[in-house]
């Protein structure tokens, strides 16, 4: 290159071209917290169901216990309208704790 053409800025270099776009504005990410909300109904009645589950050998708690959840469970799956796993799981351990406990309230008491 002689001097002309640097004086005059007629080179071919490429860093001298000023080919680049600027980044375009993005608009921020809006979370909606409350859709994402998780419902304590099926936890709940799943939890429920268990303890029933767990302590059908005593009488009367784990029958009120089961009967809550199974409520509860119920209740999750009319509100959404869907058979979602953890609210069918509920009522179905909560039923079979109500089962359960009612068998065996029942034959303490014939054994009395």
């Amino acid at each position: 290159m002689d001097n002309n053409q640097m004086q005059n800025g007629n080179t071919n270099n490429s860093y001298q071209q000023n080919n680049y776009q600027q980044p375009t504005y993005q608009p921020p990410v809006v979370i909606d917290e409350l859709a994402h909300k998780k419902d304590s109904l099926p936890t709940t009645s799943l939890v429920l169901g268990i303890i029933g589950l767990v302590f059908c050998w005593c009488f009367f708690i784990p029958i009120i216990l089961c009967l809550i959840g199974l409520i509860m469970g119920i209740m999750s799956m009319a509100k959404t309208k869907q058979n979602t796993g953890i609210a069918l799981g509920g009522v179905i351990t909560s039923a079979i704790g109500l089962a359960v406990s009612c068998v065996i309230s029942f034959f303490y008491f014939l054994a009395i």
